[in-house]
């Protein structure tokens, strides 16, 4: 009877040792971004010329710090043509005394207002925002994330 048990040990043991051994995952920093107010109101200050001001949220969700290295902002009508786009450093954010870097499970929110001509009004049908970050985490692994949101004439 004894010789029972210790032969279930055995199996038992001998089937835990052909389990291969997980190895760890290495975690990756990610930018999730956001845009607010969604849609964004383009708001006419001129005969053709719109202010868009909106605040870019930007959480990092992978669980490692970030590092931003560049963002930018395309301006896009009837929902596939770039009508205007402008990449910024990380230096725009910090010359406005936000910091380029998100630690991990932290947010960054960044106001912005940009000016465009718009020469018809015509081209907000279908518009919309798109706004991409390029990163690198502390562990040295390249990303990018991006959001696009619509965008919705005010006079």
């Amino acid at each position: 009877m004894i010789r029972q048990p210790a032969a279930i040990l055995l199996i038992l043991y001998s089937a835990c040792a052909a389990v291969p051994a997980e190895t760890p995952a290495i975690l990756k920093g990610h930018l999730v971004l956001d845009v607010d107010p969604n849609p964004l109101p383009a708001r006419r200050v001129g005969n053709d010329l719109y202010e868009f001001a909106f605040d870019i949220i930007m959480r990092e969700a992978g669980g490692v710090d970030v590092r931003i290295d560049d963002f930018t902002v395309d301006a896009i009508a009837f929902k596939t043509v770039t009508v205007h786009s402008q990449t910024f450093p990380a230096r725009y954010i910090t010359d406005r005394g936000y910091p380029a870097a998100i630690a991990a499970g932290k947010y960054l929110r960044f106001s912005f207002v940009k000016r465009w001509n718009i020469p018809t009004p015509l081209l907000l049908s279908g518009a919309s925002l798109h706004v991409s970050a390029r990163t690198i985490d502390a562990n040295g692994r390249r990303d990018t994330s991006d959001v696009r949101i619509a965008v919705v004439a005010r006079d």
